[in-house]
């Protein structure tokens, strides 16, 4: 169990390395008693989104093909090892967890044994995104000794026989689970794969031995589904129904929706959105933001110039911080999902 003692917004935090179970105290009163206020910020991040990869190697474009564009506009070099370790150096004792991803998968990374093992010298729990695609087996040993949870990217559609679109992405995930890796599923959510999620749940059609699904709203607005719409009414209602052998699981843009269409969903269990609060994104050239889907030169500090802290603290992330939805401001929900996502996406819980 890590220990964090925040002296600046006066509140604990308790990090088991082994799970991953995170405790966040309210914040504490001059008698180190709990008060019914939460913590709203950390005075540096505790999970840090690192892009390692600033190029795509898989060429056969499965995610274009499945109905979404990468999220990582613009290529660059992969980070330098020299670059990250000057990152993690910065990180010790603050920081519980990396998420290591980027534009490629991160296993392929020329430097990626050497990264897994700076971090967990450092005390600091690795984790990863990837497609899988191409893994070795030296890669797998490396993820069993170093990683905390891997989720593989599922870039596959069913056909109308109920087969995988995809032997390769699957073949990836069958390989990963056989090797005893705790495997959790992330699936993007958008108009064009909501039919394949909502088939996948009816016939339980999920590759085998997944510990989770981890459903993902597709970041973009000219991809996202109308609140009102009956296909997304139809995905919450298999999950209300059905109870399947995996776990389910949500990122923080899904919180509105969760709020209103999830039964016997606590509101107190729904996340609010983290960024720029408790978690931040680094690209592989080096520049923080508050998240890896707003990589907007707003709100983007070098830090090949200043450090983390300073980026942390910097006009530019005040800024970011500052901002709300027009939406959310005129909803007397918005207190149930923390205003929502800063995109100002359109799933909202607003009355209509």
């Amino acid at each position: 169990m890590i220990f964090y003692r925040d002296e600046k917004y006066k509140f604990n935090e308790f990090f088991n390395e082994e799970n991953g179970f995170l405790i966040r105290t309210n914040i504490l009163n001059n008698e180190e008693i709990e008060t019914c206020n939460k913590a709203i910020m950390r005075s540096f991040p505790e999970l840090m989104d690192i892009g390692i990869m600033g190029k795509c190697h898989v060429y056969k474009q499965y995610c274009k093909k499945f109905g979404i564009e990468c999220y990582q506009v613009k290529d660059s070099l992969d980070m330098s090892i020299e670059l990250y370790k000057k990152i993690i150096n910065q990180c010790k004792g603050k920081v519980f967890q990396v998420a290591l991803g980027g534009k490629g998968d991160p296993n392929k990374h020329k430097d990626f044994e050497e990264i897994l093992r700076i971090t967990r010298k450092n005390n600091i729990v690795p984790n990863l995104t990837t497609t899988g695609i191409g893994i070795t087996n030296k890669e797998i040993d490396l993820i069993k000794k170093y990683v905390g949870a891997i989720a593989i990217s599922l870039y596959s559609k069913l056909t109308i026989n109920l087969e995988e679109s995809n032997k390769e992405c699957i073949k990836a995930i069958e390989k990963i689970v056989s090797n005893k890796i705790t495997t959790n599923i992330h699936y993007v959510i958008n108009n064009d794969t909501i039919n394949d999620a909502i088939t996948r749940l009816t016939y339980n059609k999920f590759p085998k031995g997944i510990n989770a699904v981890i459903f993902l709203l597709y970041k973009r607005k000219d991809k996202n589904i109308d609140i009102n719409k009956s296909k997304i009414l139809e995905f919450f209602n298999l999950l209300n129904q059905h109870k399947y052998s995996f776990k389910i699981g949500f990122d923080t843009c899904f919180s509105p929706l969760i709020s209103k269409y999830l039964l016997n969903s606590e509101k107190r269990s729904i996340e609010d959105c983290e960024a720029g609060r408790f978690s931040c994104y680094i690209s592989a050239n080096g520049i923080l933001y508050p998240c890896s889907f707003m990589q907007d030169e707003n709100f983007g500090v070098n830090l090949n110039e200043t450090t983390i802290l300073d980026a942390w603290n910097s006009e530019k992330m005040n800024n970011f911080r500052k901002m709300k939805s027009n939406k959310c401001m005129r909803c007397n929900r918005r207190k149930d999902c923390s205003f929502g996502c800063k995109f100002d996406l359109n799933q909202y819980i607003c009355n209509k």
